[in-house]
C-alpha cells in the first residue's frame, strides 16, 4: 500500500509537469494582420496537434523579444517572430541565447517609399520615417557615417508624416504600407517611388520564428510541432485567403477585408521559392544568415564578426512544402 501510495503521489506531480509541456505561446511582431495568419490559423484548424498553442498579439512597446524571454523565465515554452538582425543584436550584445527555428519570409518585406528617385544610398538623405529597432537595413544600406546623411523618425502604426510630406522618406512592407501608400497616393494624384534593399546590396530575410537554446533542448517535440503547424497554418492561408479574414476578424473585427486580401499576393512572394519548394516552408538559408551579420558587422553595428550558426537551427524542417 506504501508503494502504491507513493506511485500516486509521482503521478499527481508529474501531470501537471507532462501538461504545462505540452502548451506553448507565440508572440508575434504586430498586431493580427494576414501576414501572421499562420499561427492563428493553425490554431483556429489544430495543425498544431496535440501541443496547445497560445497566439498573441504584438504591437509598440515591449518587443517579442523582451516577451520572450520573461516567458521563458516563468517556466513557459515560449516562442516569438522578430527580424534576424534583433536576435543577432540580442545575442551579440546581451548574451541571451536565441536561436531561429524558421523563417516565414525567404525575402525582405521591408521597402524604402520615397517622392524622389533612389538611386543610390547617397540618396537616402533627410528625414526618414522607420519602425525603432528596425533600423538595422537603413544603416546597413548608407554605412558607417549613416547618422550624416539621414535621421531616424519614429514611423509608429502609420505613414501620415510622409503622405504629408513632412518626411521625404519612410518604411513600408509590401503587404500592409505600401498597399496604403499606393491607395493614398492615387487619391492624391501623386506619383512616390519605392525601393527594395536588396537594390542597395542588402539581402536579407524577415519574420524569424525563434525560442531559447534550454526549450529547444528540453522540448525538440513542441518545437517541431509548432513549427510544422505554423506552416500548415501558412499554407491554408494563401490557398483560403477569404476564410482566413474570418478567422483572423475573430480577433480584430476592424480589419479591413480589401487590405487583407492585397496582401496575399506579396506574401506569396516572399513566401515561396525555389527553397521552400524543395525544402518546405519556414526554410532556414544560412547564407542569408550570412549576409545579414556581415553587413551588420561592416556597418559597425557589431563589434565583431559572430558565429553565425549559433543564431539558428535547421534540426526542424516544417515538412510544408507549398503548392
Amino acid at each position: 500500500m506504501k508503494n502504491l501510495g507513493f506511485a500516486l503521489v509521482v503521478l499527481v506531480v508529474l501531470l501537471p509537469l507532462t501538461a504545462i509541456a505540452q502548451e506553448a505561446i507565440v508572440h508575434e511582431a504586430w498586431f493580427i494582420h494576414m501576414e501572421s495568419a499562420g499561427g492563428w490559423v493553425a490554431v483556429e484548424k489544430g495543425f498544431y496537434g496535440k501541443v496547445k498553442v497560445k497566439e498573441i498579439q504584438g504591437g509598440p512597446g515591449i518587443s517579442p523579444i523582451q516577451k520572450v524571454v520573461a516567458a521563458a523565465r516563468a517556466g513557459h515554452i515560449a516562442f516569438g517572430n522578430d527580424y534576424p538582425e534583433n536576435i543577432i543584436r540580442t545575442r551579440e550584445k546581451e548574451g541571451i541565447d536565441l536561436v531561429a527555428v524558421s523563417v516565414d519570409f525567404q525575402t525582405s518585406a521591408m521597402r524604402i517609399i520615397s517622392w524622389h528617385p533612389i538611386k543610390s544610398a547617397k540618396d537616402i538623405k533627410g528625414d526618414f520615417g522607420i519602425w525603432i529597432g528596425y533600423d538595422a537595413k537603413a544603416k546597413c544600406a548608407v554605412g558607417k557615417g549613416w547618422e550624416k546623411q539621414f535621421t531616424i523618425q519614429n514611423q509608429g502604426g502609420d505613414i501620415k508624416p510622409w503622405l504629408m510630406g513632412t518626411w521625404p522618406l519612410a518604411s513600408a512592407m509590401t503587404y500592409n504600407e505600401l498597399i496604403t501608400a499606393q491607395r493614398e497616393t492615387k487619391k492624391m494624384g501623386k506619383t512616390f517611388y519605392t525601393t527594395d534593399y536588396k537594390d542597395l546590396g542588402i539581402d536579407w530575410m524577415d519574420n524569424v520564428l525563434f525560442t531559447t537554446e534550454e526549450i529547444i533542448k528540453k522540448y525538440p517535440d513542441v518545437v517541431q510541432a509548432v513549427v510544422t503547424g505554423r506552416y500548415k497554418g501558412f499554407q491554408w492561408a494563401l490557398e483560403n485567403p477569404k476564410e482566413t479574414f474570418e478567422i483572423l476578424k475573430k480577433t480584430n473585427e476592424g480589419l479591413d477585408f480589401a487590405h487583407e486580401m492585397d496582401a496575399v499576393a506579396p506574401m506569396k512572394a516572399l513566401m515561396i521559392n525555389a527553397d521552400t519548394k524543395k525544402h518546405g516552408l519556414g526554410y532556414i538559408n544560412p547564407k542569408k544568415w550570412e549576409n545579414v551579420a556581415k553587413d551588420m558587422f561592416k556597418a559597425g553595428l557589431l563589434d565583431k564578426m559572430p558565429d553565425v550558426k549559433k543564431f539558428y537551427t535547421e534540426k526542424f524542417p516544417s515538412g510544408v512544402i507549398p503548392k
